[in-house]
């Protein structure tokens, strides 16, 4: 199912935001130009207005600045050059990445002393979950990261035997923190695993080290210091008071993902760690700090799919819940004095694999990714559409626009009623018809908000152009656009004049 998604589309903030800074990445740049449009200067509005979803302007307001970590990208960019496009090297990642994260669940499952018909239950588990595989068919970061969280904890493991197998985890760990800078909650895991092996402990760090150096160079040359990244200040976005809603999430998801019946071997692996098992405590240390961390972020408990912030642990949380299985078996057998004590375990399995293929299906989960092409066809007819010299307005497609044309953008969305005029007011002075270029849903809110401003010119699918009538410089309404979201890009941090 993974194979057969296709060319990855660079789509919205995120997915256009990695696939552009592979593109510059092939080019051996990080940094892109800002493209303003003709008849405009670059000091003459905010350089915001002209930067699209994925990018920051400099200090300067003369090139943009990737807002995304670097890991994914290069890894794209990698595969890209062997394949001959950042689409397909973008996708081969995905695919890579879902192979390799099954395979090394299941191995990892052997490594805790699972049978293989256990391991092989986890893994399959994994398979046909809907946010394990939404994110390994989407240009995303979170599968990724979840692979690289897998490989770090397995090598940590078999480092226990044989420790130069520690410099492998240090590097997996190292590359998933560049991927996405919370997998650094994998630490304490780590740490456990290694705790007591000081040749192990130095291998990792050795094979660390270089990729975390580069990683926090790229961060001092982009943002000015090693320990920033291009989200900005996170710590507004994080607040007790989310804590019970998110749980809740947490809950509900899980339970309707693996069935109620979850509980019952998730008892059991507290009933484990009461008793100190290694294996158990290992795959606490791996799963408590990425679910504690996000139970305090704002947006977690917003949609299901941004469980995806969490997916790097939940193989710790199958594997824990398959790993109780002999601990069901013994209290059936013991306490309710039942011989068949293979039916509880048999049907939490059948259970879960039968509520994540319904959730699947219900979710649309496939159709998701397939529904991305229309940012690239959409871009395409657009820039079909309209003439080279002319004015065009975007923003959940200024991404896209920027990848797969050389078109320049203006940010309907940052884009003050002052400023607005004045942009109308001087494409009329240089005889550069404007236009917009809307996803639906945008769309009806520019159009409801600004009645009259624009006129209808077509659209392909869900992507809709609008032609800016003439005169329009004057009936700007003092509202033009709303605040745009944080949900999940980045907005400017400096006040509109």
């Amino acid at each position: 199912m993974i194979a057969q998604q296709g060319p990855a589309v660079a789509s919205g903030a995120d997915n256009s935001g990695y696939m552009n800074l592979a593109r510059l990445f092939l080019a051996g740049k990080i940094r892109d130009e800002l493209r303003v449009p003709e008849g405009f200067s670059a000091g003459q509005l905010r350089p915001w207005l002209f930067t699209p979803l994925g990018f920051q302007p400099d200090a300067a307001g003369k090139s943009l600045v990737p807002v995304y970590p670097p890991g994914l990208p290069l890894q794209q960019a990698v595969w890209a050059w062997f394949l001959g496009s950042v689409e397909k090297g973008a996708a081969a990642v995905n695919v890579f990445c879902g192979v390799l994260f099954l395979w090394l669940c299941y191995r990892l499952a052997r490594l805790l002393a699972l049978s293989r018909t256990a391991a092989g239950i986890a893994a399959l588990i994994l398979a046909v979950n809907p946010v394990s595989l939404r994110f390994f068919t989407w240009n995303m970061s979170d599968g990724p990261a979840a692979t690289w969280a897998v490989a770090a904890v397995y090598f940590a493991l078999r480092a226990q035997k044989k420790p130069s197998f520690a410099a492998l985890g240090g590097f997996f760990f190292a590359l998933g923190v560049a991927t996405r800078p919370t997998n650094a909650l994998l630490l304490p895991a780590i740490v456990y695993a290694l705790w007591r092996r000081p040749k192990a402990q130095k291998a990792f760090v050795l094979g660390a080290a270089p990729l975390l150096a580069a990683f926090f160079w790229y961060n001092h040359v982009q943002y000015g210091a090693f320990w920033r990244t291009g989200y900005g200040s996170m710590a507004r976005e994080f607040k007790l008071r989310y804590f019970l809603p998110t749980v809740r999430h947490y809950g509900l998801w899980l339970a309707r993902f693996f069935s109620p019946l979850v509980l019952l071997p998730f008892l059991s692996h507290l009933l484990a760690l009461r008793r100190r098992e290694t294996r158990h405590l290992l795959l606490a240390l791996w799963w408590v700090p990425f679910f504690g961390f996000y139970a305090f972020y704002k947006y977690t408990n917003d949609t299901w799919w941004y469980l995806r912030f969490v997916l790097p642990a939940f193989p710790a949380l199958v594997l824990a819940g398959v790993a109780a299985f002999p601990e069901l078996s013994r209290y059936v057998k013991e306490r309710l004095r039942l011989r068949r004590v293979f039916v509880l375990p048999t049907l939490f399995v059948l259970l879960a694999l039968g509520a994540n293929l319904f959730w699947l299906n219900k979710l649309r989960v496939l159709a998701l990714t397939k529904d991305e092409a229309i940012y690239r066809e959409g871009v395409q007819w657009v820039c079909r559409e309209t003439p080279e010299k002319s004015l065009l307005f975007a923003s959940q497609l200024s991404g896209a626009f920027y990848f797969y044309s050389s078109r320049a953008i203006v940010r309907h969305d940052l884009i003050t009623s002052r400023e607005l005029s004045e942009v109308f007011g001087q494409s009329d002075l240089l005889g550069l018809p404007a236009f917009m270029a809307l996803l639906n849903d945008e769309a009806q809110t520019f159009v409801r908000r600004n009645p009259g401003l624009v006129e209808p010119s077509g659209n392909f699918g869900r992507v809709y152009l609008f032609r800016v009538r003439q005169g329009a410089a004057e009936a700007v309404g003092k509202t033009v656009s709303s605040p745009p979201s944080r949900r999940p890009s980045v907005v400017p941090d400096a006040k509109k004049p």
